[in-house]
């Protein structure tokens, strides 16, 4: 009898073991200066989770996100981060919108060998691949929408640009990817300026612009800063193109910059253009099935960092479905991803390519009447 009676706990234990949800970390920032970037992020990869964990699960467990608010602090990234990953165990990390935060956050996910998709868009995040190791993207990355832009640029004509950017690490980062890819499409920088993340007036610098021969002006930021040089610009009637970085694809940025923002170019995901895509394109109805699930879930149109949230999370629980739970392992399945089609792009990742976005998952929209559009020159 006592025999039975420890056959049975242990089989009780084991089930109970079996059970377990596999826990999955966030660093997403839903407080502070990246909030608008951060809680959209976060909405996108509950709703990841939630449809995973109504399919079944991942081989029968209930998959649990635990997210930590960073509050956009690239220290307190830190800490949650250690936080994840010593006391609640997670498998893998959903990482930051933040670039900056996502470099504050590379050697500790290293150290640990837990593997995390950054939502940052800067390439460096993940350079060089043999040193990040456990660190993949998930966003489209500088480099990916640049080529589209300035390929924009060169069949209009365009020789001359002047860059405007923000002091952070995505406003840095983009200006050095231009700077370095610009030559290729026979594009020469004339004007280079710079602004505080926090500036709440950026017309010294586009004066500055203004003034030189530039045939048009990029702005590489993330936030309200994308907002002000938009409208500063439109102030102080410069009439060649405007081109913004693809952070501007978001309502956010339609509802700051107001009026000022038709006939802006940006390089984005197709999120916005569902209805624009053809038939064959094999992300239309990946991206409309998104669309229509968020926003019953949250009964708004999600943005496009909802799309990086989301396709993070579902790249994740993919390898961890390949793989098991073993940290190590879900990283070598993260990076022998070959073709998974997500909401912001087609995803491919190897050894030498962390980024895992493929071109052909940009397409360069305008805004008209305050709403994106297909922009009529690709």
């Amino acid at each position: 009898m006592k025999r039975f009676a420890a056959l049975a706990l242990a089989l009780l234990v084991s089930a109970g073991v079996q059970a377990q949800d596999i826990k999955i970390g966030g660093l997403l920032e839903t407080s502070g200066f990246v909030a608008s970037l951060g809680q959209p992020g976060l909405d996108g990869a509950m709703l990841a989770v939630e449809q995973v964990n109504a399919a079944g699960g991942i081989n029968g467990r209930k998959v649990q996100f635990v997210n930590v608010n960073s509050e956009s602090d690239n220290t307190k990234t830190v800490s949650a981060a250690k936080r994840l990953i010593e006391q609640e165990k997670v498998v893998a990390i959903v990482g930051p919108m933040s670039s900056g935060s996502s470099f504050a956050v590379v050697d500790t996910i290293e150290k640990a060998r837990v593997p995390m998709i950054s939502n940052g868009a800067s390439r460096g995040i993940v350079l060089p691949p043999e040193q990040k190791k456990f660190t993949f993207l998930a966003p489209l990355t500088d480099v990916v929408v640049q080529t589209a832009m300035l390929k924009d640029m060169q069949a209009k004509g365009i020789k001359k640009i002047a860059i405007l950017n923000s002091d952070v690490a995505f406003g840095t980062s983009g200006r050095d990817s231009l700077e370095k890819l610009a030559g290729d499409f026979g594009v020469q920088i004339v004007a280079k300026e710079t602004f505080g993340n926090a500036d709440t007036d950026i017309s010294p610098q586009l004066t500055k612009i203004r003034g030189s021969d530039a045939q048009a002006t990029v702005a590489w930021a993330t936030g309200p800063g994308l907002a002000i040089s938009t409208k500063n610009h439109r102030a102080l009637g410069i009439k060649t193109p405007l081109y913004l970085a693809h952070s501007a694809n978001d309502f956010n940025y339609l509802r700051l910059a107001g009026d000022s923002a038709n006939g802006v170019l940006l390089p984005s995901s197709k999120l916005y253009v569902t209805a624009s895509l053809p038939a064959g394109d094999a992300q239309k109805a990946v991206v409309e099935g998104f669309v229509r699930d968020y926003e019953k879930k949250y009964g708004k149109l999600p943005a496009t960092f909802a799309g990086n949230g989301y396709d993070a999370a579902m790249l994740l629980m993919e390898a961890i479905r390949k793989a098991g739970t073993d940290p190590a392992a879900v990283r070598d399945a993260i990076e022998g991803t070959k073709s998974h089609v997500g909401v912001t792009a087609f995803y491919a990742y190897s050894p030498t390519d962390h980024f895992g976005t493929k071109p052909e998952s940009v397409v360069m929209l305008t805004v008209k009447s305050g709403k994106f559009e297909l922009a009529t020159a690709q």
